[in-house]
C-alpha cells in the first residue's frame, strides 16, 4: 500500500486485533476446561464436557471471521472493513441479546463488559477517517508514456 497509516488506522486495526485475540482465547479457554479434572471429576462429565465442546465450536466461527477481517483491514481492503463491521455489529447483537435474556433484573455485568468491548471497534470503523480511508479507491498510477506506446511502435 502507498498510502501511509495514519494513527486511526494502526489503532482500528490493533484494536481488532486484540478483540480477534480474545475471541479465539475464548474457545481455546473453553477446551482447556474440558482436560481440566474439576471437570473431568463433575457429576455429569460428559454432558459437561460436551457442552463445553460445543461452545467451543460456537464461539469458533465468529472467532475466524474476525481474524479474517483483521487480515482484510490490516492490509487495507474494503472487503476488510466490511467484514469487520459486519461480523463485529452481529457479535454486539448476540451479546445484548444475552444481556437481556434473562430480563433487566439479572444482568450479567460480564458480559456488559463483553458488549461494550464489542461495540469499541464497530464505532472505531464508522468513524469518517477510518471509514474513509477503506473506502477510497486506490488505482495504482501507470508510468507517463505507458498507454498508448504500443500502438506507436506498430
Amino acid at each position: 500500500m502507498d498510502m501511509k497509516r495514519s494513527g486511526w488506522i494502526t489503532g482500528v486495526i490493533l484494536l481488532q486485533f486484540l478483540y480477534a485475540l480474545m475471541l479465539v482465547a475464548l474457545p481455546v479457554y473453553l477446551l482447556v476446561l474440558t482436560r481440566a479434572s474439576q471437570t473431568r471429576s463433575a457429576p455429569d462429565a460428559a454432558d459437561e464436557i460436551s457442552g463445553l465442546k460445543i461452545g467451543a465450536a460456537v464461539l469458533g466461527g465468529p472467532a475466524i471471521a474476525t481474524m479474517v477481517a483483521w487480515v482484510g483491514l490490516w492490509k487495507g481492503k474494503r472487503w476488510g472493513w466490511w467484514l469487520t463491521v459486519l461480523t463485529d455489529v452481529a457479535l454486539v447483537g448476540v451479546f445484548v441479546y444475552s444481556l437481556i435474556d434473562e430480563g433487566w433484573k439479572n444482568i450479567d455485568w460480564d458480559m456488559v463488559v463483553l458488549t461494550v468491548i464489542a461495540v469499541a471497534p464497530v464505532i472505531y470503523l464508522l468513524l469518517p477517517r477510518v471509514r474513509k480511508f477503506y473506502w477510497d479507491v486506490r488505482i495504482p498510477a501507470l508510468p507517463a508514456g505507458c498507454i498508448g506506446s504500443s500502438l506507436r511502435s506498430e
